[in-house]
């Protein structure tokens, strides 16, 4: 409070100066006493201006002393008024030390967002505000925010933070994610982001700034991409939302005029996914081997039956040496350029001979007709606690019964259980057995063809009624015939 002490050395000599000035008059005044009479209305006259003289000068005196010792400033921060001082140094450093206490505590570069600025005033000594008081003040007031680096993406602010080299690294880190490590095979050339990445120096606001793993995360999932997705049999929301590994929450507000419960098939329900900020391309050099299909060609014989055929010569597959330019997205490749070819082995070609000859009736074609037309009443399956093996075709006495693929018989009469019955040995591993007959046209050791009638349906052996139990077998074990006939 220098600048106030010496302002009061001052008023105490102004105010000395005008007690000697009226102690002069006074002495004046009894000087003037003692002059004769005539005199007198001369001096009264002189003595009346110079009393006026004095009270002017002891009024402005006063004033001008009062006017000393008032004045001041009024503080403001901004446009907030904050306090009021008598010398402007009084708070020059305030705003310095709140700056630097901030960029202690934070640890970064804190930029002030106003400037103090100062209005004369006149304020009596209760009015003055602390220093202390000010800086609380000012605090209250606080617009400050953060000297740093900002990540930009196609000129889109993304990320920031309080340092230039953390940035760069976090971009090389999403380089080094996406490219791949030196192979013996693959060589990375170049690798390169495919928007326009910058760093720029910003001032932004401190809830702005995260911490290093905070913007990895943010550049790797903050991006959106919209998708759609056709609701098939039996999916809902829930299955949907389980596929794409999105929660069904984010699942039912990208489809906020759907009704969950009501999806149909063919809707397209629209999935939002999360993608990266930023594309990391990845230029390689690639060298592969790859094996190369042979030919398969083909030869007739005239001596070999239409469905016989025969590999005379085995192909064996090449292989060639390539060099290749491969370009990826984030790891994903969108091009395959082929640099440079190299024949390593000539593929053999497979030569395979075929048949021309007709094939005779009796041999099997491999798939079996109904044997007999009438009503199915008995499947195959278990049935009174035995398993019936065949199918039972229940018709009229005497109705044919054809030999459901051409073959071998190789049985020709009565059976016990089944009573007359045929089998024919159809040379594919395929047996047939035809049951309860009433009359058999076949022998033993016959070829028949497909479609042949072989026999007519009767009600031998173990039979209910006139009906044909047909049974298949397949490398000795009975099949289901429903699988076979058409």
């Amino acid at each position: 409070m220098e600048p106030e002490h010496k302002g009061n050395n001052k008023d105490t000599s102004i105010t000395q100066k005008i007690q000697q000035k009226v102690v002069h008059i006074s002495q004046k005044w009894k000087t003037f006493a003692k002059v004769n009479f005539r005199q007198k209305y001369e001096t009264k006259k002189v003595l009346l201006v110079s009393m006026v003289v004095v009270i002017v000068s002891a009024t402005f005196g006063i004033y001008k002393i009062n006017e000393i010792r008032t004045r001041g400033y009024v503080v403001y921060y901004g446009s907030e008024q904050v306090g009021i001082v008598r010398e402007k140094e009084e708070v020059a450093g305030v705003l310095e030390e709140i700056k630097e206490n901030l960029s202690s505590v934070h640890d970064c570069e804190i930029v002030l967002g106003e400037e103090l600025k100062f209005e004369e005033t006149h304020a009596k000594d209760d009015k003055i505000t602390s220093v202390d008081e000010i800086e609380n003040n000012i605090r209250s007031q606080l617009d400050y925010s953060v000297n740093g680096y900002a990540l930009l993406v196609n000129g889109k602010e993304v990320g920031y933070s309080k340092s230039k080299e953390e940035l760069e690294d976090l971009l090389n880190n999403l380089k080094e994610l996406y490219a791949s490590k030196e192979k013996e095979n693959a060589k990375v050339i170049e690798v390169s982001f495919l928007e326009d990445v910058k760093i720029e120096e910003k001032n932004f606001p401190l809830n702005k700034l995260s911490n290093g793993e905070e913007l990895k995360k943010h550049i790797l999932e903050g991006g959106e991409e919209v998708k759609t997705h056709t609701v098939e049999v039996g999916e809902s929301l829930w299955t949907i939302a389980k596929l794409y590994d999105i929660s069904v929450d984010d699942l039912i507000e990208a489809n906020s005029g759907r009704d969950p419960e009501k999806l149909q098939i063919g809707d397209e329900v629209k999935l939002t996914i999360s993608k990266p900020l930023v594309t990391v391309v990845t230029v390689e050099e690639v060298e592969y081997t790859s094996k190369v299909d042979y030919e398969v060609k083909v030869e007739y014989d005239k001596s070999m039956y239409k469905t016989q055929s025969k590999v005379k010569v085995k192909g064996e597959k090449g292989e060639n040496k390539y060099l290749a330019k491969v370009i990826k997205h984030n790891g994903t490749v969108v091009s395959n350029e082929i640099l440079k070819e190299e024949v390593v082995k000539k593929p053999v070609n497979q030569l395979v001979v075929k048949g021309t000859k007709e094939l005779p009736k009796t041999v099997a074609t491999g798939a079996f007709l109904m044997p007999t037309r009438g009503r199915l009443t008995s499947r195959y399956g278990m049935r009174n606690g035995r398993m019936h093996y065949g199918l039972d075709i229940a018709t009229s006495v005497g109705t044919p019964i054809k030999a459901a693929d051409g073959g071998k018989v190789t049985y020709a009469g009565y059976r016990g259980s089944y009573g007359y019955l045929v089998e024919i040995n159809h040379g594919n591993g395929y047996v047939t057995r035809y049951a309860h007959c009433n009359s058999i046209s076949v022998k033993a050791g016959q070829r028949v063809a497909k479609g042949q009638v072989i026999a007519t349906v009767g009600n031998t052996g173990n039979s209910k009624g006139p009906h044909l139990h047909f049974e298949v077998l397949k490398n000795g074990r009975n099949v289901n015939p429903a699988g076979f006939v058409y």
